[in-house]
């Protein structure tokens, strides 16, 4: 598009304001739909990362649009989505969305997935058409609870377990942790802590003083990544038979982490 388009534009609006009331409302709508060039608003963001399964938008803004319309099209195979505000596609997951007397036209993509990932175009039907590009990307967030998937802890020794949401593009709004299919109540057992910190995206879950009763499957799950589970195992006795022998007589300890206290509560001490 021409760079000095816009200016050339405003320029024009300037004259039709100048002379608005010399013209009839017909000749005033006739300047309006046929002699002022469409131009786009380039101050809104043009490059999306979306989660998948969230919704995401692709904002779109034309000024001095008149009687033209505007379409959204997919670029790796110019597949029109929408037209103004009607949905050109079987995918019912496009939408465009409008609102009478404004000058932004979204699309939205509902529950995208990383095959949404691409270019859109925002097109309006001057002649020549002018089109302005969108690119999304679509990621896929899964947490990560740091260590190994399954893990053995000495029986009045604490379960520590950090969860990661790293590859989100926002910070979680929050964290949750379960075992089993129940959220972890602080109230249903005493020595239960949870430190979870936005910024870094981490959450670190402490169980103090694990008993057997403690073990089970826990879960990692932030509001905006898909969960992560770890099953851990609060065994009694120094060294447990199922640390040592797997099946056909194979170590378990290079696929499982030992947590035992010595002298100091808080040392860990991974047996290899």
């Amino acid at each position: 598009m021409n760079a000095n388009l816009p200016l050339i534009a405003a320029f024009i609006n300037f004259i039709v304001i100048c002379f608005a009331d010399t013209l009839s409302p017909e000749m005033q709508m006739y300047w309006e739909n046929h002699m002022v060039q469409p131009y786009f608003d380039n101050t809104t963001k043009r490059e999306v990362t979306a989660i998948a399964g969230q919704t995401c938008q692709l904002h779109c803004r034309v000024k001095s649009l008149g009687d033209r319309a505007v379409s959204w099209i997919r670029k790796r195979d110019l597949h029109i989505l929408t037209v103004g505000i009607l949905t050109y596609t079987n995918d019912q997951r496009f939408q465009s969305l409008h609102t009478d007397g404004s000058d932004e036209w979204t699309l939205r993509i509902t529950s995208p997935q990383a095959r949404d990932s691409g270019v859109y175009e925002c097109q309006v039907s001057t002649e020549p058409k002018i089109s302005q590009a969108f690119r999304v990307n679509v990621v896929v967030s899964k947490a990560n609870i740091l260590g190994n998937s399954e893990l053995f802890v000495k029986s009045g020794s604490d379960i520590n377990l950090t969860c990661e949401a790293l590859q989100s593009p926002q910070p979680p709004s929050f964290i949750y942790w379960y075992k089993g299919g129940r959220v972890i109540n602080y109230s249903q057992r005493g020595g239960i802590s949870v430190l979870t910190e936005q910024q870094t995206r981490t959450s670190r879950l402490v169980i103090s003083r694990a008993s057997p009763s403690d073990s089970g499957n826990y879960t990692c799950a932030p509001s905006n990544s898909d969960s992560a589970s770890v099953v851990v195992h609060v065994i009694k006795g120094e060294h447990p038979a199922a640390m040592q022998h797997g099946i056909n007589g194979a170590s378990v300890a290079h696929s499982s982490t030992y947590i035992s206290y010595g002298a100091t509560r808080n040392h860990l001490q991974r047996i290899q």
